[in-house]
């Protein structure tokens, strides 16, 4: 087997099982809310933690973690490493990453690292993590993984549907004027990566019912190309389990190319985007 490492950071909603087969090691982010911080390491308590964004008048703010953490990570890693982190356009963690690399290059020439812009975040990074982890135990050399898992993502897309697209607005990721007339009209916006690590708006439907109907059906057109049971789809959801047992069994009712679907709850990070009720998936 190749002696080769997994790092993520805490937007990757890898659960503590598959985090532990895998045997990948995380870097937190921190997510500051009034003051209170919390360190996305596992031991956020999701529901108080949401109540406490929602009371919030102020954003909620994020730091990515720091390039010396990444570089103690790095070098920590047993081997070669490969390192997975929110979308550049959503956060700092990428270029914080690209620095510890150098770091951690200065200090272990010998080592290989790669880290990898997913463009994405949430079930984005997920799904990267886990075709990362196949192509590693099928014994693939490093350069023929990079290459892989840039092929992933140019093609990977990232869809969502929130019940809530208060964060977002106050994050400055949508219009805050959008976001008002959309709750008073009870709209609610399928989202999608815009192919570049940033948001777009695909489509709007009243009620969140009548999304998740939407984001089904853009799954269906946007997977009719694939071989049937060929693509494997990962399901972030924030508080919502019921809700996202639903959306599966609708996807694979629907979408004759989706073969596997990892479901997995959203981490603190991801959640502060989520927002309650919220769905992200990728595939």
């Amino acid at each position: 087997m190749n002696n080769m490492h997994i790092l993520v950071d805490s937007c990757c909603d890898l659960s503590a099982e598959v985090r532990k087969a895998m045997d990948a090691s995380v870097a937190p982010l921190t997510i500051t809310v009034d003051n209170v911080e919390y360190i996305d390491n596992g031991t956020v308590e999701i529901v108080p933690y949401l109540e406490a964004m929602k009371l919030s008048a102020s954003p909620a703010r994020s730091a990515c973690p720091s390039p010396s953490l990444y570089m103690e990570e790095m070098l920590a890693a047993p081997g070669d490493c490969f390192v997975i982190t929110l979308s550049s356009q959503l956060s700092g963690s990428y270029n914080a990453a690209m620095l510890g690399r150098e770091m951690a290059l200065e200090a272990a020439p010998e080592k290989r690292i790669h880290v990898f812009d997913s463009e994405s975040a949430c079930a984005g990074e997920t799904l990267l993590a886990m075709d990362l982890n196949d192509a590693i135990q099928a014994g693939k050399p490093f350069d023929e993984i990079v290459r892989f898992i840039n092929e992933k993502i140019a093609n990977m897309r990232t869809l969502f549907v929130l019940d809530s697209i208060d964060n977002l607005a106050k994050n400055g990721r949508l219009n805050r004027a959008v976001a008002a007339i959309a709750n008073v009209l009870s709209i609610r916006p399928v989202l999608s990566d815009d192919g570049k690590g940033g948001i777009k708006i695909l489509s709007k439907a009243r009620g969140t019912k009548k999304a998740l109907a939407q984001l089904v059906e853009a799954i269906r057109k946007q997977t009719d190309h694939c071989a049937e049971r060929s693509k494997r789809l990962t399901l972030s959801y924030c508080n919502c389990l019921a809700r996202a047992k639903e959306v599966r069994e609708q996807i694979f009712a629907r979408c004759p190319a989706i073969r596997e679907i990892i479901m997995t709850p959203t981490s603190a990070l991801s959640s502060m985007y989520a927002d309650d009720g919220g769905i992200v998936v990728a595939f």
